[in-house]
Parts: C-alpha cells; sequence; structure tokens
C-alpha cells in the first residue's frame, strides 16, 4: 500500500509541476462582433455594452483566428482595419451590414462586405465616430491571470458581470491585469476611439491553474489516502478484538 501511495504522490506531482510556464500571447479563434457609428465629439465606455444602433451604424459578425495583438501605434491617423491586424486570410464566416457617413457627408465605414470592413476606417480624432467589439474568449478556468495592453478601453465580463478592473472608457496606451476569480464563459470588450493609436495585445499565464488531468489525479490520491487510512483502521479493530 505504501508504495501505492508513493506512486500516486509522484504522479500528483508530476502533473502539478507539468504546467505551461509564463504569459503568452492568446491565440485561437473567437467570435467577434463589430459596430461602428458616429459620436459626435462623446467618448463612451464599454462596460456600459453597445453604443451604436439606429440609422448611420454598421455592424458585423465573423470568425477571427490568429492573436490577440492588434497594434497600429506605427500606422496613420485614420486608423484603418486592415491596419490593425484584420485581414482576409484570418477572418471566416463573415455577415456584416451598414455605413457609416460623417456629417460632413463623407463615408468611413461600409461593413456590407469583408472587402469593405477591412477598408474602414475604425475611429477618427475629436471622437467624431469610433468602433466596439467583443471577442468570445470562450471558458477561463479560474485562476487565469490576463495582461491587457489597450487604449480606449478594454474591459473582460462573465455574462453580464464585469471581471477585474480594467479601464472601460476613452483612455492612453496602458497595460492592466485581471486574475479571473471563477471558471466561466468570458468575453472581451474593446473600443477603437479617437483615431490612431488602436492597440489591443491579451497575454495569459495559466501556470497556477491546475488541469483536468491534475485534478483527477489528485482525487485519485486523496481517495487512496482515505482507502489506506480506513484500511488501517480495520486492521487495528480486529487486533484489538
Amino acid at each position: 500500500m505504501k508504495r501505492i501511495l508513493t506512486a500516486v504522490a509522484t504522479a500528483t506531482a508530476l502533473a502539478l509541476v507539468a504546467q505551461p510556464a509564463g504569459a503568452a500571447i492568446v491565440i485561437g479563434t473567437f467570435s467577434v462582433t463589430a459596430t461602428e457609428g458616429l459620436r459626435n465629439g462623446q467618448g463612451f465606455s464599454v462596460a456600459d455594452g453597445n453604443p451604436f444602433s439606429g440609422p448611420n451604424t454598421a455592424s458585423a459578425t465573423f470568425t477571427y483566428t490568429g492573436a490577440i495583438n492588434f497594434d497600429n501605434r506605427a500606422a496613420p491617423a485614420d486608423d484603418l482595419n486592415s491596419a490593425f491586424g484584420f485581414s482576409a486570410a484570418n477572418i471566416s464566416g463573415y455577415s456584416g451590414t451598414g455605413t457609416v457617413t460623417t456629417n460632413s457627408n463623407v463615408q468611413v465605414a461600409n461593413f456590407n462586405s469583408l472587402a469593405d470592413f477591412l477598408e474602414s476606417s475604425g475611429s477618427a480624432g475629436n471622437f467624431e465616430y469610433g468602433s466596439y467589439y467583443t471577442f468570445d474568449l470562450g471558458t477561463l478556468l479560474a485562476g487565469t491571470v490576463l495582461t491587457i495592453t489597450h487604449d480606449d478601453g478594454a474591459a473582460f465580463f462573465q455574462g453580464n458581470t464585469r471581471v477585474g478592473a480594467t479601464e472601460a472608457g476613452p483612455t492612453g496606451v496602458q497595460t492592466s491585469t485581471v486574475t479571473i476569480g471563477t471558471t466561466g464563459a468570458t468575453t472581451l470588450r474593446y473600443s477603437r476611439q479617437n483615431g490612431s493609436p488602436s492597440v489591443l495585445i491579451v497575454d495569459a499565464d495559466v501556470s497556477a491553474v491546475p488541469e483536468p488531468g491534475t485534478w483527477a489525479l489528485m482525487i485519485v490520491g486523496f481517495g487512496a489516502v482515505g482507502s489506506a487510512a480506513r484500511y488501517r483502521r480495520r486492521r487495528t479493530t480486529v487486533a484489538i478484538a
């Protein structure tokens, strides 16, 4: 029995040690929504949800495959989507509709096709117009540490509950860290406002989160310890009798 317990303890320890080490940029396949509209000099907070509706609004849904590593600080001031990191190669299932025209009758966004979406401008200075995005990150495990570098507003949500204290409104480029407290479906909200730059970089560190196999080994280990204790108690009782 001692040999069995030793083997289980060793396997459990190895499983706990064999975790991903350190943070890495989040890469995967994500369902994305994008909406754009006029702001007429007003900023907005992503914590309040989608600020755009009605006429002169464009919206789209698509699947993005790649890294959440968008940075156009070196791009021109017009803040084009294509300079932000989206391309025809990493978008599938695109469905969009609507256009956005400024008060001076200049069309800045057209979401009716993927090609037009990629040529649309994401935001303009003085909060003339802007964009709102959501990224479905899937189910994140409790203990996952997310580090996000962004400008102009980003926040994580589980359902309608905000997770962490990232800036949700217009801001300069900054970095925030959020620890996921409860395992669950998690969404990233992000805004593009006030022209370039547009920055959204998300790193995840799951080194402190046991993998499902680890939990199974731990449960087996604890069960074996309990069985051994009960077995020893039964032998002791028989000897006394």
